[in-house]
């Protein structure tokens, strides 16, 4: 009989907001409407309007100017890395590809690292995402136990043979499920670090799952730990 593991907080966090980035970069707005607060909610149904208007500024009611501007402060949130982006705590780098963005300000939940890719590929923005917690001490024997957790009972998931990030072993399984209408794989990697659990999620549309892959290998190549 197993037993039953401790709860994996950072794998939760980590794939809910790897859902939900996806989906609000993809255009899933009404998943994505239901983690922020009422504000935010009623300034992301106006911003859909203007962007439809072709020179309203001189046309139509002068509130339409103020709604214009929201998606310019949300643009300059979010920064196109020129080399390495560190961690919130300061424990590792890593090193996006080219024409990524280090979306992190567009995330309610505390991330260590969220980034991803400015072109969607089959209606989905591939990108990366890294939680950390308190570490769970039999890690290597309670990765399928998260593996079944993270899945649920709509997911599907195989377990992939250990690796090292850079150094340090790191444990994974890549599950398959449907976000906002597109079939997403994801790909966990867990690595205990300086009495840390860090939780990658790798995260890209199925259709393009194997295309990916150089992605996330080269990603994971950059990692380094700064301590």
């Amino acid at each position: 009989m197993r037993r039953t593991p401790t709860p994996f907080r950072a794998v939760a966090v980590t794939a809910t907001l790897s859902a939900l980035l996806l989906a609000g970069c993809g255009g899933d707005e009404p998943e994505v409407e239901q983690t922020p607060p009422a504000e935010t909610t009623e300034e992301s149904s106006t911003t859909d309007g203007p962007a439809t208007t072709d020179g309203a500024p001189t046309t139509e009611a002068p509130e339409d100017d103020g709604a214009t501007e929201e998606p310019t402060d949300a643009a300059e949130e979010t920064a196109a890395p020129s080399g390495p982006v560190t961690a919130a705590d300061g424990a590792f780098q890593i090193t996006p590809p080219d024409g990524w963005l280090d979306v992190r300000d567009q995330v309610e939940q505390q991330v260590e690292i969220a980034v991803r890719d400015d072109e969607m590929t089959d209606d989905f923005f591939v990108n990366l995402v890294v939680a950390s917690e308190e570490p769970i001490g039999d890690l290597a024997d309670s990765i399928e136990a998260a593996a079944e957790q993270v899945a649920g009972a709509d997911g599907d998931y195989e377990m992939l043979d250990p690796i090292e990030i850079d150094g340090t072993d790191a444990y994974g399984f890549v599950l398959t499920r449907t976000t906002g209408g597109v079939e997403v794989a994801q790909t966990q990697w867990w690595a205990e670090h300086n009495d840390r659990l860090y939780v990658t999620t790798f995260s890209t549309a199925k259709s393009q799952q194997e295309a990916s892959q150089p992605i996330m290998e080269d990603l994971l190549s950059t990692w380094a730990w700064q301590d």
